[in-house]
Formats: structure tokens, C-alpha cells, sequence
């Protein structure tokens, strides 16, 4: 006498897949983590440029030797002991201190420019955040030290 058990005689099979409460609270898990996670790594992505553009910044230093050394002055963009870092002065450094290529990349969304110091006897590289705030200036003077921020530079 072989009894079929059918899932109306036997109640714990009818459980055989998730409830919608239960898909809901997944759901809402998974985007919570993906917010987090895309959150950080646009940090880190900030965090990378800002480390390659100090990076440009000592290249730039270098190259400014170089310059010197052939020259007997610093190539600037600028007289002035600012300047306004734009497209225009990082193509300007590219074609001039690196042969016509392209060391410094357009694409870090920082544009880079040097000036004039110490009335022609040294050079200041500045390097600006495209649509940045007033935090996101650096500057680097001829002994190598780099400072941060408006009031900084």
C-alpha cells in the first residue's frame, strides 16, 4: 500500500521558495552596498588623481632643472607669481619642457601651470582642480615641497 503524499497532506513541503518580504530585504541589501561601494571608490578615484597630479608636479620640477641648466632660466607661463592653471598651460608645458609629449595627461581633470619666483631666480608649479573649490589648489616651489589649499599656496 504505497500512500502518495501530495503537498496538501504534508504542509512542510509547500515552502519551497522565498516570500516577497523576503526578496524586498535582499533587494534593499544588494543597493545599499552598492551605494556605499560606488561611493568609495569615487573616493579613491579622487584620491589617485590627486596623487598622480603631485606627481606631475615633481616631473615638472625636474624638467624645470633641466631647463635651467640649458637655458640659464626657468620656462613659466607665467611672469607673475601666480598663474592660472588651464588647458592652454598644460599643452604650453607639454610642447615645451617634455619635446611635445605628452607627460602631463589632460585627462586627471587637473591643469597645471608654473610661474615666476624670487623675481625670475626660481619658479612655483600650481596645479588646479577643474570646477574645484579652494581646497583643491596645490603648489610646489623649487625646493620640492608641496602645500595644499588656497591659503597654503
Amino acid at each position: 500500500m504505497n500512500k502518495k503524499i501530495t503537498n496538501f497532506e504534508n504542509p512542510s513541503l509547500n515552502n519551497s521558495g522565498f516570500s516577497l518580504i523576503e526578496l524586498l530585504i535582499t533587494v534593499a541589501i544588494i543597493g545599499v552596498l552598492a551605494s556605499v561601494s560606488v561611493i568609495a571608490y569615487s573616493g579613491y578615484i579622487d584620491s589617485s588623481k590627486r596623487t598622480t597630479t603631485r606627481s606631475i608636479m615633481q616631473t615638472i620640477a625636474l624638467a624645470e632643472a633641466e631647463w635651467y641648466t640649458d637655458t640659464g632660466s626657468y620656462y613659466v607661463n607665467s611672469e607673475d607669481e601666480t598663474c592660472t592653471a588651464t588647458a592652454i598651460t598644460l599643452g604650453n608645458l607639454n610642447e615645451n619642457l617634455f619635446d611635445g609629449e605628452e607627460v602631463i595627461p589632460d585627462d586627471i581633470d587637473w591643469f597645471v601651470c608654473v610661474a615666476s619666483a624670487a623675481d625670475g631666480g626660481s619658479f612655483q608649479v600650481f596645479a588646479e582642480k577643474s570646477g574645484g573649490g579652494v581646497d583643491d589648489i596645490m603648489c610646489l616651489n623649487r625646493n620640492g615641497s608641496i602645500r595644499e589649499g588656497q591659503a597654503e599656496c
